[in-house]
């Protein structure tokens, strides 16, 4: 009976090495970008109500911002059939995080709504820096950078 106990634990210990290196391949740059994002997580889910389950978090920086798919300005249909708050991610070049969940959304919960184009995810663009929500996106794909795990 020992001796059974002896193996298992060293067979366990053996295998430990094996999980923390599987563990440890995460790329350090990678990690560091988008560390920032999961500080606003608590803004991104407020936004949406409580709704949904978190499925990505991106991080986009500089120039890019720009070249994201902007969210309506004040002279947008969107803004003016939905109520919802002029905003835009650009015309500066602040870096912002993106946050999707799955759904379904019900959009009648959710704060800040720019573009309803499906039900299937919620993309929530917050500020980096301000940790503001800039609007939310439903939408049933999700846009790069973000992927459905």
């Amino acid at each position: 009976m020992r001796r059974r106990l002896a193996l298992g634990l060293v067979a366990l210990l053996g295998g430990t090495p094996l999980l923390v290196g599987a563990c440890h391949n995460v790329n350090p740059t990678v990690t560091a970008s988008v560390s920032p994002c999961f500080r606003v997580l608590p803004e991104a889910h407020a936004a949406l109500g409580g709704q949904g389950k978190f499925v990505d978090v991106a991080r986009i920086r500089g120039g890019a911002v720009s070249r994201f798919p902007r969210l309506p300005t004040t002279t947008d249909t969107v803004v003016a059939t939905t109520g919802a708050t002029p905003t835009t991610l650009a015309p500066g070049r602040r870096d912002v995080c993106l946050v999707a969940y799955s759904g379904p959304i019900d959009p009648s919960r959710v704060q800040h709504l720019v573009r309803s184009e499906g039900s299937r995810y919620a993309v929530v663009v917050v500020g980096v820096t301000s940790r503001k929500v800039r609007g939310v996106i439903l939408t049933n794909t999700l846009p790069k950078p973000l992927h459905a795990h």
